[in-house]
């Protein structure tokens, strides 16, 4: 798999302090150096993975409490390495309470793609995203959405679902179809990194996560401008597809590179680059002071771990009829959730992946008086 995706961590330090963040030392006030940035730049634009398109997602933390001038001069580095001309698109992930006019002018300067991490209404929003003394966040980040908006940047939107929003359907939609993002994806709370518990977890729950995406769905249907659903697209691309899905880029080797402020490096899920397990250690298959990215072929770690994420994959496409839709779930769940790689099905698997495609099928059979299947021979169909 070609490099599409890379994620670099260039700090630490979150200035809030979500109930759900599975990210260690979002208190500290670490960032990386420049000269860790250009050699960083430098072994990347190097490696023999890149794609043609490279996306860089700039995600802490949050990014946006770094000043201006260091993306500048990130982003000057980035194209004095860039010797292989890849077209580079910047795209930052925040949780907007930062975002000022200079910083949507830097936005507008370099095209910028802007993700804005964003639960809902503020009775759903502040019940999980909240600063250090434990005050709700939501009015400073519809200031940023605010200014996002009058400078006409798109924006796309995620959005943690927890038990606070599932029996909110119809405010949850409201207010995201009045915020008319390009995309919004729903992320239901996982158990993850240092969020050890989730608010909701058992069958009851899929249930009715199930009934909320049902309702997002007939909302859709009855507005003229319907939500654009990141999950629900996901499904309906595959439908469009002669073929389904055998891997993706988070549980193929390179599809996705992660960097955090010290210059180590690691792929598959990006959740892995900042947690520790008590069987493997932590998830560093180099450092770019040290390796070329072509090291991690010869790491003995990683080459354990590929070799147990494959098993898990190969486990996946024998055992579930939804393989054809996902191409064999998340590393990083099945280790949390499972305590090892070689394993199947997860909590969040049916949560992200089983309950919107069985939703979006039975919506499709209601609408259209066809009769969804998920073959035995795992791929996703429409008779």
């Amino acid at each position: 798999m070609h490099t599409q995706l890379v994620i670099i961590q260039p700090t630490s330090l979150c200035n809030i302090n979500c109930r759900y963040c599975y990210l260690p030392n979002r208190a500290v006030k670490k960032r990386i150096s420049p000269e860790t940035l250009e050699q960083l730049f430098k072994v990347l634009f190097a490696s023999p993975f890149l794609a043609e398109n490279i996306l860089f997602a700039w995600h802490a933390g949050e990014p946006l409490v770094l000043p201006i001038d260091f993306y500048e001069l990130a982003f000057q580095l980035q194209e004095r390495w860039n010797l292989k001309q890849v077209h580079i698109t910047n795209a930052f992930q925040t949780n907007a309470t930062l975002i000022t006019q200079k910083w949507c002018k830097f936005f507008q300067k370099h095209n910028i793609k802007v993700g804005v991490s964003l639960d809902g209404p503020q009775q759903i929003h502040d019940t999980n995203r909240q600063d250090r003394a434990g005050k709700g966040t939501f009015e400073r980040a519809m200031r940023g959405v605010a200014l996002l908006r009058a400078n006409n940047i798109a924006y796309s939107i995620i959005s943690v679902i927890t038990s606070a929003s599932l029996h909110q359907p119809d405010q949850f939609w409201q207010f995201f179809s009045e915020q008319q993002p390009v995309r919004l994806g729903l992320n239901p709370e996982e158990t993850e990194g240092t969020n050890i518990s989730a608010s909701f977890g058992t069958d009851a729950d899929v249930q009715d996560y199930k009934h909320f995406l049902r309702r997002l769905l007939l909302l859709n249907e009855e507005h003229q401008d319907p939500l654009p659903l990141r999950e629900f697209e996901h499904v309906m691309n595959l439908i469009d597809t002669p073929e389904h899905m055998r891997y993706t880029s988070i549980n193929s080797p390179m599809g996705i590179i992660s960097f955090d402020c010290d210059g180590n490096f690691s792929t598959f899920a990006p959740e892995l680059l900042t947690v520790s397990h008590p069987e493997y250690g932590d998830f560093h298959f180099g450092n770019i002071f040290e390796n070329s990215l072509e090291d991690i072929y010869t790491n003995p770690k990683f080459l354990r771990i590929q070799e147990e994420i494959q098993q898990g994959i190969n486990k996946c496409e024998q055992t579930c009829s939804y393989f054809g839709v996902c191409g064999g779930g998340s590393p990083s769940n099945k280790l949390h959730e499972n305590g090892t790689f070689n394993s199947t099905e997860t909590f969040a698997c049916r949560l992200h992946i089983q309950a919107p495609t069985d939703v979006l099928l039975e919506h499709l059979e209601t609408k259209y008086y066809l009769s969804p299947t998920i073959s035995s021979d795992s791929e996703l169909t429409l008779t």
